[in-house]
């Protein structure tokens, strides 16, 4: 018994010794503590992989993309500088330069530069998103290529071509301010206008509350109308400012496509006045079903994904009294 208990403390003390030895070995490294970037600094933003370099530049009227000087969409320009910040780093995940089995290799690589003037303020390389799509794989060093995982999923707001920067928006306005509206199609022309009309009372609780209400001007609500002063129907009228009251497009057209619409009849006009004049004017489909645009808001013409254009053209049609016209014509076709 005495040799079984004397091989079975050699045991415990040999395991004890690998154990020491095990968790000896796994803290061999220290991650390394990226400084915190003064975003406020950055004037420009450099994005490169081997099929395209994107730079963004900031100047006094905003961030911009490509020489041509796009605006550049600003939730993604702050959620590139939120990542620019701060870059924390998890775990470090390979010393090996095992670079392709992250995607950090040269036909893979998504490379960052963020520079004030000529300084460079923060610089590193992206990798893929890890399986927990809670982190990325960078590295920081081009000499050292020692891989990191970072905290967040960020590869997506720098991978994207120049196109995917650019700020979208090509009408934006309050509903609330538009005064007049007037909608052109098919050879037809309507105005509508706001108008404001005192709320009828409830006779009941106006004789209640007469004493306590005598002084109080009668409260308003606005109404549109046709030229005739006839009512139009209220909720196609709000439901058709409000889809143009934040309008983004599909995409925008190359200039030399984008002429040949300044030559051609809208399908649709809309025009909104709220103390500036903004008209928009929707062509037919192109090859990929999206309907062609030009708007006075910007400069560039663009297309809307069909089912938007669809939405806008079928509350002007209803407003126009036109829908029922449309309906027939495709019916005996």
């Amino acid at each position: 018994m005495k040799k079984e208990y004397i091989i079975l403390i050699i045991l415990i003390i040999g395991l004890s010794v690998y154990l020491g030895l095990k968790k000896d070995n796994q803290v061999h490294y220290e991650l390394p503590t990226i400084p915190k970037v003064d975003t406020g600094r950055i004037d420009r933003i450099e994005i490169s992989k081997p099929d395209r370099v994107v730079t963004l530049e900031k100047s006094e009227k905003g961030w911009t993309v490509t020489g041509k000087k796009f605006p550049v969409n600003p939730d993604e320009i702050t959620q590139m500088l939120n990542t620019l910040k701060e870059i924390k780093l998890s775990a470090l995940v390979s010393e090996a330069k095992d670079l392709a089995r992250y995607e950090l290799d040269d036909p893979h690589a998504l490379k960052v530069k963020a520079l004030a003037e000529n300084d460079v303020l923060r610089s590193f390389v992206i990798g893929k998103t890890a399986p927990s799509y809670n982190h990325t794989f960078i590295y920081l060093d081009d000499k050292d290529r020692t891989v990191y995982q970072a905290n967040g999923n960020f590869k997506s707001r720098f991978d994207k071509p120049a196109a995917d920067f650019r700020d979208k928006k090509v009408l934006e306005f309050d509903p609330d301010n538009v005064k007049k509206v007037t909608l052109e199609k098919q050879g037809k022309v309507i105005t509508l206008v706001k108008a404001m009309a005192p709320e009828k009372p409830d006779q009941v609780k106006d004789e209640a509350k007469k004493d306590s209400t005598a002084e109080k001007p009668p409260s308003q609500k606005a109404a549109w109308k046709n030229e005739e002063g006839s009512a139009v129907d209220q909720k196609t009228m709000s439901d058709l400012l409000s889809s143009l009251s934040k309008l983004e497009c599909e995409a925008f057209m190359d200039a030399d496509k984008a002429a040949r619409l300044k030559e051609i009849t809208p399908s649709c006009k809309i025009s909104l006045e709220n103390g500036r004049t903004f008209v928009l004017n929707l062509f037919d489909k192109n090859k990929d079903q999206d309907v062609e645009g030009l708007c006075s808001y910007t400069p560039y013409a663009f297309t809307l994904t069909s089912y938007k254009a669809e939405d806008i053209v079928s509350y002007t049609d209803k407003l126009m009294g036109i829908e029922q016209q449309d309906s027939t014509e495709s019916g005996q076709e």
